[in-house]
């Protein structure tokens, strides 16, 4: 967990991230920014990138941390529903979401955009094994979802902020999961709007 010191100067970088590419954000700009010296930064970070890749390591750790408790659960019906572990992920978007969307952005990392899809790629799949099926078909249909997920949660945050992470979590569980619990004979009805989009 960062201290107060930390934490000004993370924010700081992650403002100036906003209009300004990371390797061209100046530790001048942060200091003066932050409020606080440039041995303070030295201090607490080797760099602007630093600051950047250790926030997105406590970030990808945390989302482990959530991702190992939710593969201890049964996957079933439930998962229709907004589980704890879909609506913490949420949650922890959300208290970071200035600078989820700062990294995400045109000026972030888009190394991170990357490791973040494959890291929830892999959980994904682990999450779905015991289903079976076509591996390679589970990998294009998670590709394809994950791709979807990414921007909902970008458009989320950047454009609806007001919706609480429960909704959101609804909305993610569904778009993973419906597939897995409709029959060939549902698939074929009427097309209707999905429980929740009331």
């Amino acid at each position: 967990m960062p201290d107060d010191i930390d934490d000004k100067i993370e924010t700081a970088v992650f403002k100036l991230m906003e209009t300004t590419d990371i390797p061209d954000i100046r530790v001048a700009d942060v200091i003066k920014l932050a409020k606080v010296s440039r041995s303070t930064f030295y201090r607490h970070f080797d760099s602007v990138d630093d600051v950047v890749k250790r926030f997105e390591s406590e970030l990808l750790q945390n989302m482990r941390r959530i991702n190992n408790m939710a593969l201890k659960a049964r996957f079933g019906i439930s998962e229709l529903d907004p589980t704890i572990s879909m609506v913490s992920r949420m949650e922890l978007l959300q208290g970071n979401r200035d600078k989820i969307v700062a990294l995400n952005g045109p000026h972030g990392d888009p190394s991170f955009v990357h490791k973040a899809t494959i890291f929830m790629h892999d959980y994904f799949r682990d999450r779905i094994a015991s289903i079976g099926g076509d591996p390679v078909t589970r990998d294009l249909y998670l590709s394809f979802v994950i791709a979807g997920h990414n921007n909902l949660i970008q458009y989320w945050l950047e454009v609806h902020p007001e919706i609480e992470p429960q909704k959101i979590a609804a909305v993610l569980n569904r778009l993973y999961y419906a597939p897995f619990f409709l029959s060939e004979e549902s698939v074929r009805q009427t097309p209707k709007a999905p429980q929740g989009w009331d």
